[in-house]
């Protein structure tokens, strides 16, 4: 680099793209660089040394040979974690986190780059995002393994749909579904959702295995054992989420109502309603001294 004013001006292109991906009209604007020195400054950083990538009209410093070839489910995960930061209590972790999701970022092309500052800016605006964050990533897990699903809403609809898309606007998030059923597609807004679990697939194709969702609290997160047609689906600090495929659901039901207040059947709709009758039954027997 030969003068200090050369310097000083290849020094700011070099730092905003160590920073992010910047195209020649952003620089120049920013920092009052004559147009036609942008790529005079830019044969300078090059010639220091630095390895710079070509993005359309976009340019950045590249750290080391290739980039990162991101999907749009990593996107979405870095922007998961980029806004989960902003609830870290230990701001050394959050800036170290976001130091490293911003570097890996800087090694992808810049349409990811974009997509993902859009979706960190979406997600800081959602409301109840913490609420939303597990939901997000599960359903995307979904589609990439192309799982089908069981849907619980808030209006106790239970559906069986297959995961397909993810769709944003200024102030909410949709998910989007197949019914292979009823061959059509279905939308329905994340804060309706209260579950959504995986079922497996038999040889038939459209033949479901059947199987009775139920939650277990308390000290019974750690001392249960699973029994040999369970699975463990989910695993929260205050409850662990079961499916039984046992054929007979009246052995079940009278093992779980032992648990008493810490067991809550979840799916199907019209068994967990059953468990509910029988626990409400046993009280009313217990008042009237049966």
């Amino acid at each position: 680099m030969t003068t200090k004013s050369t310097d000083k001006n290849s020094i700011k292109i070099l730092n905003e793209l160590l920073k992010k991906y910047s195209n020649k009209e952003e620089i120049t604007q920013k920092y009052g660089i004559k147009s036609a020195a942008f790529f005079k400054h830019l044969t300078e950083i090059k010639q220091a040394g630095f390895n710079l990538l070509k993005d359309n009209s976009f340019y950045k410093i590249k750290a080391f040979c290739g980039t990162f070839d991101l999907t749009s489910a990593d996107t979405s995960t870095i922007a998961h974690l980029y806004t989960l930061s902003y609830f870290m209590q230990s701001k050394k972790r959050t800036k170290k986190l976001k130091t490293v999701l911003e570097k890996i970022l800087l090694l992808s092309s810049n349409e990811k780059y974009n997509e993902t500052l859009k979706k960190i800016e979406l997600f800081q605006k959602t409301k109840n995002y913490m609420d939303y964050s597990s939901k997000i990533s599960l359903f995307e897990e979904f589609i990439n393994k192309n799982k089908i699903t069981k849907v619980l809403t808030l209006s106790n609809n239970s559906y069986i749909l297959k995961p397909s898309d993810i769709k944003r606007d200024k102030n909410n998030i949709y998910f989007h579904f197949y019914d292979e059923e009823k061959n059509e597609n279905k939308t329905i807004p994340i804060e309706d959702i209260v579950k959504i679990i995986p079922i497996d697939e038999s040889e038939d194709n459209i033949q479901y295995k059947k199987e009775i969702i139920f939650e277990l609290y308390g000290r019974l997160i750690k001392s249960y054992r699973l029994k040999e047609d369970e699975r463990l689906i989910e695993v929260h600090p205050e409850k662990i989420v079961i499916a039984n495929s046992s054929s007979d659901k009246n052995i079940l039901f009278k093992r779980l109502l032992r648990y008493d207040i810490l067991c809550r059947v979840l799916f199907p709709i019209s068994d967990a309603k059953e468990f509910q009758n029988l626990i409400n039954n046993s009280l009313q027997k217990l008042k009237s001294g049966i």
